[in-house]
């Protein structure tokens, strides 16, 4: 036994036996007492070993909140000494025992809801800090608090700050500078954070004269502004000289946190790097990260081991690979900023957060993908490939890659009651989210949407506690596939690779075919960017390509050409891996060759020489294998007749799901409710009905007979992972487009629920073509068995249906859907295998028979 784990045991054993003479909130209150007098490392390991005992022994609700103030004593401790994880595991055990038991005399907010808002606002988790922070301010209007109402309103602001929502930040500012009973330090932090916002929207109606007035003082923060907008206007010297001011009188403050330091210390490198001194800004952001070290400081070493979520490394990270010249230690720095970033993301329990948390790491992975680039035409190593495709994958789709990997591990391990309960958090998170959304939007019930921020906030705090046990007990982590790892997948599936990486100015793309890899660089200038944007246009409307032909046709060749297609082998499955504005594409309808053609069938489309499928990420497709199919069909259509929204050729594509022994859902019968009961009986999922793409502020939707299904609540569906499921309906594939994770679609709600493979549309299409186009899938489905080969076919059916008109033969009308899922050989080609196996079986014990015979002649 090791000397430090005996003194541990003989601690608790001496301490146990003193508790005999106390009673326990006692005992709980000297041992805060003791901690306070003297807070240090040592104590602090003291006072956790103690807090252990007590957690498993406090039963009457004066201990519990004993418990609690010792939390909040550990965690005001930690947080200052930068252990700022254990400060919110303190601080997050203080509410949850606080709030759980209803304890009350005791000031929450002030002591356990500002810290822990501002704790997770400063590591970067900006949904829980929304929650927590709406959640105490909610707390003081139920008090009639002005004091707590206004200071929560001023942080609320700060997180809306901080996600660069400068709009969002002003409003609340503004309406808070309005009551009167804020105090004088309220009113100048309000006035100081209206400017930093201001300057942050770059609001040209900026109130000059207000402005000029606040410079004439020496305020630490007005000198700050007063810094920042001389580095707006091009005066990097007169920056200088304010933040000068500035940072002697802050370092004049000896309580001056950690991390406010730290911040002051990038915000100089920033300065430096704008005059062009890069050793002064080198040695600045070293400061910066030596600041953040907790307890010894001295030791600058950089060492992952004793890093922790927090944003301003990031920011040193990052600003040191700027400033480094040689191109491999840039890389370097990078990918400590993504060490630091996935711990950051380990925290985050809302796909809204790990979205927005994911915008910053594709930035970065732009910028390292751009480094390789040039080494790779310097050099030509397979390698600077092979890394940046590995950058590009590792920051693709990660919210619906996680949640993949969470429904895998529950597949591997059923009856794990971790990864059980971790599904029932993560479904009733989203369902909380979608009522909350539903409320926002009707402006009904503002007691219920209070109770429903209590219940999200304590639901988040769960799932992160679990999360971060799950990853410890199977270290799931998310794993990243390379180039070279699918190579075996597209031989087996005798297919070819293109996948895109959509940067700022820039796109890459890497095409893999026979065990070759070619990585070519796309820029986009004006007239490269409205080609994409108008072949995208082209589908807005029945009669914009019918119209013009020619000039449609020469626009599918020019994007055709420009995303790199001509290298393509003709006749050869090919998977495509959309990124950016090329999710809105439908490449079926580019055109291989110039032509003056106008009749459609005659016009060398790119779906008569490859079959295509799409995948969302690398990820997906190497494990997306499809072994035995559930063949049940559902369907539901809500058909809308006596309605403005009358699906009228509803009613016959029903009727080819009839005939293969489909459950039909029509009319009244096609509601949310008997969706949501049967949607997980079944392998394949038909859905003939309207959708919607959403905007900026609402969700994209899915409309039944009765209501309508946000894609929050798809979200939170158990246990539905069909084979497939086919969105016969508008606009299932648009939705707010997000960087790196694609259209926040109705189609993405369900690769999210849990589907294997979904078929979509991607814009409003006409619903005859659309009743046709499934009734050729469907016939093709019943033959063969293959979601991608019907796919397939159902388009080229469409084509050569002679009874079909020209006009309908535009790709407006058969390209919409596409089809995101795995390469699945026919049942047909599998009976066609079995039988040749058979045959040659039957062959060799034939010839062996005579080969035998033979022998033994030859012995006699």
């Amino acid at each position: 036994m090791q000397f430090g784990s005996f003194k541990s045991i003989l601690f608790i054993l001496l301490f146990s036996i003193s508790s005999f003479s106390q009673n326990l909130e006692d005992q709980i209150y000297n041992a805060i007492d003791t901690f306070v007098a003297n807070p240090n490392s040592t104590t602090l390991n003291e006072l956790n070993q103690k807090a252990l005992i007590f957690s498993k022994s406090v039963a009457t609700n004066d201990e519990k909140l004993a418990l609690v103030i010792l939390y909040c004593n550990k965690g005001s401790f930690e947080m200052k000494a930068n252990l700022q994880q254990k400060a919110i595991d303190s601080y997050e055990k203080a509410w949850l025992l606080f709030s759980n038991n209803h304890l009350s005399n005791y000031d929450i907010i002030e002591f356990c809801l500002k810290p822990l808002g501002t704790l997770y606002t400063k590591t970067g988790n900006f949904t829980m800090a929304e929650n927590i922070i709406k959640k105490y301010i909610f707390m003081a209007e139920k008090d009639n608090n002005p004091p707590n109402i206004i200071s929560g309103y001023i942080n609320l602001s700060i997180v809306y700050k901080t996600i660069g929502n400068y709009k969002t930040a002003i409003d609340l500012l503004q309406k808070v500078a309005k009551n009167q009973n804020a105090s004088a330090l309220q009113k100048k932090r309000i006035q100081e954070e209206l400017a930093v916002n201001t300057m942050g929207l770059q609001n040209k109606n900026f109130d000059k004269k207000t402005t000029l007035k606040e410079l004439e003082t020496n305020d630490t923060q007005v000198l700050k502004n007063k810094a920042w907008m001389a580095l707006q206007n091009n005066n990097p010297n007169a920056a200088l000289s304010y933040f000068e001011k500035a940072k002697i009188q802050i370092l004049k403050d000896k309580n001056i946190e950690a991390r406010t330091l730290a911040k002051l210390y990038t915000e100089e490198a920033s300065i430096y790097i704008s005059l062009n001194d890069n050793q002064k800004a080198r040695n600045s952001f070293t400061k910066a990260y030596a600041t953040l070290l907790p307890f010894d400081k001295t030791n600058t070493h950089l060492d992952t081991n004793i890093l922790y979520p927090e944003n301003t490394f990031l920011v040193i990270f990052d600003g040191l690979a700027y400033l480094e010249e040689d191109n491999l230690e840039k890389l370097k720095w990078y990918d400590l900023s993504f060490y630091v970033s996935d711990l950051i993301r380990d925290q985050l329990i809302s796909q809204e957060a790990e979205i927005r948390h994911q915008i910053e790491d594709r930035k970065r992975t732009e910028k390292c993908i751009d480094i390789l680039w040039n080494l790779y035409q310097y050099r030509s190593e397979v390698y600077f490939l092979e890394k940046a495709f590995t950058y590009a994958e590792k920051t693709k789709n990660t919210v619906l890659k996680d949640r993949n990997q969470q429904k895998t591990l529950l597949e591997q391990f059923p009856n794990n009651s971790d990864l059980q309960l971790q599904n029932e958090l993560v479904s009733k998170q989203e369902f909380l989210i979608n009522e909350y959304i539903r409320l926002q939007i009707t402006q009904k019930n503002h007691e219920r949407l209070i109770s429903l921020n209590n219940e999200l906030a304590t639901v988040s705090i769960q799932l992160k506690n679990l999360n971060k046990k799950i990853n410890t007990t199977f270290k799931s982590k998310t794993e990243t596939i390379t180039l070279f790892d699918i190579q075996k997948k597209l031989n087996e599936d005798q297919a070819q690779l293109l996948y895109y990486f959509w940067g700022k100015e820039k796109a890459y793309s890497f095409y893999s075919n026979n065990g070759e890899v070619n990585w070519k660089k796309i820029t986009f200038n004006t007239d490269q960017e409205n080609t994409l944007k108008k072949f995208i246009a082209s589908f807005e409307k029945a009669n914009t390509i019918n119209s013009n032909v020619a000039s449609f046709t020469t626009t599918a060749y020019s994007l055709y050409t420009l995303l790199g297609l001509e290298q393509v082998e003709p006749q050869k499955n090919l998977v495509i891996f959309p990124d950016g504005l090329l999710h809105f594409v439908a490449f079926d309808a580019l055109v291989t060759q110039k032509t003056n053609s106008k009749t459609y069938t005659t016009i060398p489309f790119l779906v008569y020489q490859n079959k295509i499928a799409y995948q969302s990420n690398a990820t997906f497709y190497s494990k997306n294998v499809v072994s035995h199919k559930n063949n049940t069909i559902v369907g539901f259509f809500p058909i809308f007749k006596n309605t403005n929204a009358y699906l009228e050729y509803s009613i016959e594509e029903s009727k080819i799901l009839e005939k293969n022994k489909a459950t039909l859902f029509l009319n009244e019968a096609a509601n949310r409710e008997n969706f949501k009961k049967y949607c997980n009986q079944y392998g394949i999922i038909h859905l003939s009905t309207h959708g919607t793409s959403g905007s900026f502020s609402t969700p994209a939707t899915l409309v039944f007979y009765d209501d309508v299904m946000l894609v929050n609540e798809l979200y939170g569906l158990q246990d539905c992972h069909p084979d497939l499921v086919v969105l016969s309906a508008c606009e299932t594939g648009i939705g707010k487009l997000q960087k790196g994770e694609g259209a926040i679609s109705i189609a993405r709600a369900f690769q999210y629920a849990g589907a294997k493979n979904v078929l979509f549309s991607l814009w409003k299409i006409n619903d005859f073509a659309t009743s046709e186009i499934m009734t050729h899938f469907y016939s093709n489905y019943n033959k063969q068995h293959s979601f991608f080969e019907s796919n397939y076919a159902s388009k080229i059916a469409y084509l050569e249906d002679e009874t079909i008109s020209n006009a309908k033969k535009s790709p407006y009308y058969w390209s919409a859907f596409v089809y995101y899922g795995a390469i699945d050989s026919s049942e047909t080609t599998y009976i066609y295998y079995y039988a040749l196996g058979f045959l040659l079986l039957i062959v060799l014990f034939l010839s062996y028979g005579r080969i035998a015979r033979f022998l033994k002649r030859k012995e006699i």
